[in-house]
């Protein structure tokens, strides 16, 4: 009976337990920008590509920093394709559309507030969206 195929002895397999503990997700080190309803709503009026660049390279600094004043550098700006005469352009747009403000300083980056804004009377509970 040892030649037997059928012997369940011989057919058993060595397998981990089922109850083992399991590993621990990673996270994702890609990052991400919110954008409020406020600042969603104002840049649908953007005329240039180059301001929304600066404006969402301008939300993930005011989270970073805690929401402070931000230094905005050429070199910065250059490394998202935004050359520095576009970034003024842009910087005039946000504050023309009332999201930000800019303090010019003679040679030297210029340092940008985010403003804190309401909602515009679009939040999602007045849409209708749940």
């Amino acid at each position: 009976m040892r030649d037997d195929p059928f012997n369940l002895a011989s057919l058993m397999i060595d397998a981990p337990p089922l109850a083992t503990t399991p590993a621990k997700a990673r996270r994702s080190r890609r990052g991400f920008v919110m954008v409020p309803l406020a600042w969603k709503n104002r840049l649908s009026a953007a005329c240039n590509v180059c301001t929304l660049k600066v404006a969402l390279e301008l939300l993930f600094r005011h989270w970073k920093t805690g929401g402070n004043p931000i230094l905005l550098a050429n070199a910065a700006m250059g490394q998202l394709g935004v050359r520095r005469h576009s970034k003024w352009r842009a910087l005039r747009e946000l504050e023309a559309l009332g999201l930000i403000k800019v303090e010019r300083r003679p040679r030297k980056s210029p340092k940008v507030i985010v403003l804190d804004l309401p909602n515009d009377g679009d939040d999602e509970t007045q849409a209708g969206i749940s």
